[in-house]
């Protein structure tokens, strides 16, 4: 057996970036949303995003259990204000690695969740 490793650049994106595109989500981001927010800027979610994006699925669908954990343990339960978050976030950190909005909304294969962005690579 032969073990392979291998590196990749994510530009991850600060919260006054986040901001800037979502505005309405920064106090949350900075706040109460803070955990969920740095737990999704990261290099290991933004593998997740991509693989699920590179499978078919939407981005969400990459982070989406891993979101509702981190949201059930802080002892809440996964609002429609929470949900609209995380895809804020999701779309920040793949725009900014080289994806794009599709236009077009699938379904995520998650129980809590229904439709997400589908989001394609930008043309080089």
């Amino acid at each position: 057996m032969e073990n392979c490793s291998f590196t990749f650049v994510a530009s991850i994106p600060s919260v006054e970036d986040f901001g800037e595109k979502f505005r309405q989500y920064k106090n949350y981001a900075i706040n109460e949303g803070s955990v969920l927010f740095n737990l999704l800027m990261s290099p290991e979610s933004l593998i997740y995003v991509k693989v699920a994006t590179e499978m078919g699925f939407p981005a969400v669908a990459g982070i989406a259990e891993k979101s509702v954990q981190e949201i059930l343990k802080q002892g809440k339960k996964l609002t429609n204000y929470d949900k609209q978050f995380i895809g804020a976030v999701v779309c920040v950190l793949v725009e900014m690695n080289g994806y794009q909005k599709s236009g077009t909304k699938k379904t995520v294969p998650h129980k809590l969740f229904t439709k997400g962005e589908f989001y394609e690579r930008k043309p080089v």
